[in-house]
């Protein structure tokens, strides 16, 4: 007959082994989260190795050989230190599981209850360490036989004080996490209790140190589980925010085809007002913090049989039942954010507001990706219209779809066969009247006629189309530069308009030089003027990007400088050769235009970099430019933009009459 003792040695050793087993097997997976890993691989060698302490006490227990006598009092100090370390593994593991991290930051959530685990753990450790030499916790007898001391009760009542602590954080955070893992984390505390309170009644096992080995397993098994189900999640998770991204709603509205409940949904597609201020003001890492909490916020305020998720930049989806659509409306009309600013290290507060396109789902044959397109273009509405927050699909806009998805389909044929061309308009030297450089424009020749920027730039914009049609501008400059300078020309600065939608292409700077370097024209003809006022990349992207054309030879301007995207961070982070000014200052009608343009043209002055004046119409605009120091000037008072032919005409005649 197997006898208890017996029965409890092969669970202290089986626990042991399969921790040690369990920890090998983690140790050669992948986790996304590194600091997750080690703690799931520290927490299984440690109780692994608890374990064994714990098997070798009993088995040299009561042997007085000098080396059993040193094994024993080894083994029996590492159990207790080890029962400590892992209650601070616990806590580790717990932080990691619902807050994605473990530090003692001011921002972290439950940071006073973590630091008195800290505290726990601290005097734990130190009342092992002193009850070596008095005793306070345990000591061996004559026969080298385990005897418990006045304070054995802190042995296990600071462990599980400490995982009572713990547990209160799991419980109030227990949403984040599903029942069957909050029941998995809570058998730390379950477990040992029970395990302890059996010891401390019945003196001469281990039941508490088994129950702690148990639990760990349980958390590891659970770990594997959740490891995998986060794979999928991740594939359905936007990483800034943890909302769903466009596979995760667009799967969630595909599930739901067919049934008659989806008629019950609407789709809110909406962005935020002037993010980008946020950004500038507090700095791309704060403005990713604002998102985040914004996203946070906006999940208190959806139903569990809702989704929302993040599409990209300041864009999210909701997609919510109709009767609870005019409560979300009015969250979106302004709310306020709290975040802490990690680079001042305070806390701030952000009013957001935001505009939106709204879907009422009426039909149930619709593909997810249709319900986002219907969705998407009412926002597009909204953000047309100045006075409008909220626009709700209708068939004037269905129709417009139509329309501008066959647009679409006609200006990509058009790329792919060459319909759009270069135009040309002069820059000329207002001291002399000389033609002096000049700026590549697209004109679209499709069904007989000419189309203007105004009629596909939009569209084009909004989708990849924009860097074909800058790419396929600059192939067209760069050929006629060619056959200019074979006729004999003289050929001036010509600059080549770039969407900042390139910068995506971390390559970029050697795509624009290969295509020049193709065409065997000299690199200094060119000039790469860098145009939007877009924030989806950073200042610092931008400012390399420049350094490298820099170093292939090139000249880069900014355009429409003074607009509401750009500002002084621009010339202060990137090193730019010329700067365009806004029309709507070169227009003057305010005094406090005419200042903040003196203003403009001195800080030029005194860093070295050109102006350009566009949008020039009118004499007395001349001679204000002329007055405050401007030499080149772009428009319509000297030159509409002029077609190849035209522009030889004026190349073979640089000098105008007025």
């Amino acid at each position: 007959m197997i006898d208890i003792f017996t029965t409890q040695v092969s669970f202290l050793i089986f626990e042991a082994v399969f921790c040690f087993l369990s920890a090998l097997v983690y140790s050669v997976s992948k986790d996304s989260l590194r600091v997750r890993k080690a703690i799931v691989l520290a927490l299984n060698i440690s109780c692994g190795i608890m374990l064994i302490c714990e098997y070798l006490f009993y088995v040299y227990l009561g042997s007085i050989n000098p080396v059993d006598v040193v094994i024993m009092h080894v083994v029996n100090a590492a159990v207790y230190y080890l029962i400590v370390i892992l209650l601070l593994l616990y806590a580790m593991l717990v932080a990691v599981r619902l807050f994605g991290r473990f530090d003692l930051k001011k921002d972290m959530p439950c940071r006073k209850r973590f630091i008195a685990v800290f505290v726990m753990v601290a005097a734990g450790l130190l009342l092992v360490t002193v009850s070596q030499f008095n005793g306070i916790y345990y000591y061996f007898d004559e026969n080298n036989i385990y005897q418990r001391g006045p304070l054995f009760w802190l042995a296990s009542g600071i462990p599980i004080l400490g995982a009572f602590v713990v547990t209160s954080i799991i419980l109030q955070f227990r949403d984040r996490i599903s029942l069957s893992q909050q029941l998995v984390l809570i058998s730390y505390l379950v477990l040992p209790l029970a395990g302890g309170i059996f010891q401390l009644v019945f003196y001469g096992n281990s039941l508490m140190n088994i129950c702690v080995g148990l639990s760990v397993l349980l958390m590891f098994f659970e770990n594997v589980i959740h490891k995998e189900q986060e794979v999928i999640k991740a594939s359905k998770t936007e990483f800034r925010t943890g909302l769903a991204n466009e596979h995760g709603y667009i799967e969630w509205l595909n599930a739901m085809k067919g049934k008659q409940e989806i008629m019950d949904y609407a789709v809110v597609f909406f962005d935020l007002r002037k993010f980008s201020d946020v950004n500038r003001k507090y700095g791309i890492e704060n403005g990713n913090r604002v998102l985040a909490a914004f996203g946070n916020m906006m999940l208190g305020k959806i139903e569990k049989d809702e989704i929302l998720g993040r599409q990209f930049g300041d864009q999210f989806v909701a997609i919510v039942r109709k009767a609870n659509l005019d409560r979300l409306l009015q969250v979106l009309k302004e709310v306020e954010i709290p975040f802490h600013d990690i680079i001042r290290d305070r806390k701030e507060k952000v009013k957001i507001s935001s505009r939106a396109g709204v879907y009422m789902i009426d039909r149930m044959d619709l593909e997810g990706e249709d319900i986002l397109i219907y969705a998407g273009q009412a926002l597009i509405n909204a953000k047309s219209r100045k006075n409008e927050d909220v626009v709700w699909l209708t068939q004037e806009i269905l129709d417009a779809m139509a329309e501008r998805k066959k647009l679409e389909s006609e200006i990509s044929t058009g790329l792919k066969t060459g319909e759009f061309r270069a135009f040309y308009q002069p820059k000329v030297n207002i001291k002399n009247g000389r033609l002096c450089g000049a700026e590549a424009l697209s004109r679209w020749y499709h069904d007989g006629g000419i189309r203007m920027p105004g009629s596909y730039i939009p569209i084009m914009e909004s989708t990849d189309m924009i860097r074909k049609l800058d790419f396929c501008i600059l192939k067209d400059v760069c050929e006629d530069i060619s056959r200019w300078i074979k006729a004999g020309i003289d050929v001036p600065l010509i600059s080549v308009n770039l969407s900042r939608r390139n910068l995506i292409d971390t390559d970029l700077a050697k795509h624009v030089d290969s295509v020049v370097s193709a065409s065997g024209i000299p690199k200094d003809l060119i000039e790469i003027e860098i145009t939007e006022s877009s924030d989806e990349f950073s200042i610092g992207v931008l400012s390399s990007f420049v350094d490298s054309l820099h170093e292939l030879g090139y000249k880069v301007s900014i355009d429409d400088f003074g607009s509401a995207g750009s500002s002084l961070a621009l010339l202060r982070e990137v090193p730019f050769d010329t700067l365009k000014i806004d029309k709507g200052f070169v227009d003057l009608v305010k005094s406090k235009d005419l200042s903040i343009l003196t203003h403009i043209i001195n800080l030029s002055a005194e860093i070295k970099v050109g102006i350009v004046a566009e949008g020039v119409e009118e004499e007395e605009q001349v001679r204000i430019l002329d007055h405050l120091g401007v030499e080149v000037i772009q428009g319509y008072y000297y030159d509409k933009p002029l077609s190849k032919e035209d522009m030889i005409t004026r190349l073979r005649s640089p000098k105008y009459d007025k």
